[in-house]
């Protein structure tokens, strides 16, 4: 048995042949999505309409701002409106860094990360349904298109990609695109044809305090100026977000204040500063690994 926040070492074992067969089973369309971990074996085994929450999980570490993201209920006005599943996605490439650069935790340890922030979601949420994916997409659309098509069912499944501001402002970047119209033609499959909404909560002080396409929306509920200068410029995300496929929500302030870029703490007084940054289950992992010890 592993301590609490450690897993077994036959479990990483495991993560690790599962990392491992991913990458060597990429080339293959079929095999680009993997579920490596889920609450039970049958947690898509639902009939009728399946709302479900994405939240893409390739930061290091996770913090308490995502898992207070995740945790959000699907309605902001009804919160016994819940979403039938979690899913978190870790992409093994990332669109500004590749397979990962110098001083990053190694995929494995990411991978491990991402199944703790599971657990902890298991034991938060009131009605725990969640699943780890490992994907080779690095950009949202093409996540969104790829779960698609490994779960399709008669049924209906409508996404909710759950996003920090920083991040809804990354997807919307034309730099990621081949054109104008690619990144056009890209949302208007990801919102209409898959009928997926963004669900963004900024990660500052103060939160997002508006609500999804409300018809004399002038930029004033976004706290950042980035997301204002988004959402209030012509362009693909002012058009959906005007159409209520943008949701803003309102996030914790103490919890939105962390964020995965910060500096992880070390040193005596690191117990008590992971406490607060990282969820639970995270915390004895961080410090029993040193992941993120800086180099002498």
């Amino acid at each position: 048995m592993s301590a609490g926040g450690l897993l077994p070492a036959a479990r990483t074992r495991a993560l690790r042949d599962a990392l491992e067969q991913f990458s060597q089973g990429i080339q293959d369309a079929s095999k680009r999505l993997r579920v490596v971990y889920s609450t039970r074996p049958d947690w898509d085994a639902l009939s009728g309409e399946r709302h479900y929450a994405v939240l893409d999980a390739s930061f290091n570490p996770p913090t308490r701002a995502h898992l207070a993201l995740a945790s959000m209920p699907r309605s902001a006005t009804d919160s016994k409106a819940l979403y039938d599943a979690h899913i978190l996605i870790f992409s093994v490439r990332n669109a500004d860094k590749g397979r990962g650069r110098p001083g990053d935790a190694s995929p494995l340890q990411r991978l491990e990360m991402i199944e703790l922030l599971a657990k902890q979601l298991e034991k938060d949420l009131p009605k725990p349904n969640v699943a780890v994916a490992l994907v080779d997409e690095p950009l949202v659309f093409a996540k969104s298109t790829l779960i698609h098509e490994t779960l399709a069912k008669d049924a209906p499944l409508h996404l909710h990609y759950l996003m920090g501001s920083d991040t809804i402002t990354r997807v919307f970047q034309p730099k990621y695109y081949a054109s104008e119209a690619h990144l056009a033609s890209s949302c208007t499959k990801f919102f209409e044809e898959e009928q997926s909404v963004m669900v963004c909560a900024e990660r500052s002080a103060e939160s997002v305090t508006g609500h999804a396409g409300h018809p004399d929306w002038s930029g004033d509920e976004a706290r950042s100026d980035e997301l204002r200068t988004l959402l209030a410029s012509a362009g693909p995300a002012h058009d959906w977000y005007k159409r209520g496929a943008i949701q803003l929500r309102h996030l914790d302030p103490d919890a939105a204040r962390h964020s995965s870029t910060a500096e992880v703490p070390t040193g005596d007084a690191a117990r008590t500063a992971l406490c607060q940054m990282v969820p639970d289950t995270l915390v004895d992992y961080l410090l029993a690994h040193n992941t993120y010890k800086k180099s002498e």
